[in-house]
This record gives structure tokens, C-alpha cells and sequence, in this order.
């Protein structure tokens, strides 16, 4: 339980750190919206996916950047502003999870 619990946690911290990019590029309210969906169930997708070639902390920044992907050419198609910040967040934010998954999980 607890396990979860931490896990939500970070979620909903990553999940405030991803759309502050988007905010500063005044991004509309669905792209907003569907970032903080996509980093908030990250952390749950990172610690139970297992990369056998991938380290701890390389492991969360792979898996957050290849599930932002979709994210990010969608709003590149809408607004070419917001895909690159969207990318270059949800690397951090994956290292972020990948950091504190490892101390405190």
C-alpha cells in the first residue's frame, strides 16, 4: 500500500512539473490537460516496466520520452510551440521518477 501510495505521489508531483513548459507557452487547456494525464501515470508505468539493457536512472528517461512521443507529435501538428518543451519536460520528468523511484521505492 504504501508502495502505491508513493507511486501516486510522485505522480502527482511529476505531473505539475511536466505542464510548467506548457503554461510558460500558453498552451490550451486539452494539451495541458492530457500532459498532466500522460505524467501522472508515468512513475506507475516506469516501475513496472523492466528494461534489462537499461539502468536505473537511463530507464525513466527512455520510457517517458517513447510514451510522450504521440503527445508531442500531436501538438506539433497543432502548435509547433509546445511540442518541443513537451519532449525535452518529459525527459526530466523521467529522470526525476527514475531518481526517486530508486530511493525511496
Amino acid at each position: 500500500m504504501k508502495t502505491h501510495l508513493t507511486i501516486i505521489l510522485i505522480g502527482l508531483v511529476s505531473g505539475f512539473i511536466g505542464i510548467l513548459p506548457l503554461f510558460r507557452k500558453k498552451a490550451d487547456r486539452y494539451s495541458l490537460l492530457a500532459a498532466f494525464l500522460l505524467f501522472f501515470m508515468m512513475p506507475y508505468v516506469v516501475y513496472h516496466f523492466h528494461l534489462p539493457w537499461a539502468a536505473w536512472w537511463w530507464k525513466g528517461m527512455v520510457i517517458s520520452g517513447a510514451l510522450a512521443l504521440p503527445l508531442v507529435i500531436t501538438s506539433w501538428r497543432g502548435s509547433s510551440r509546445c511540442a518541443l518543451p513537451l519532449l525535452v519536460s518529459a525527459v526530466v520528468v523521467g529522470a526525476f521518477i527514475s531518481v526517486l523511484g530508486h530511493f525511496l521505492i
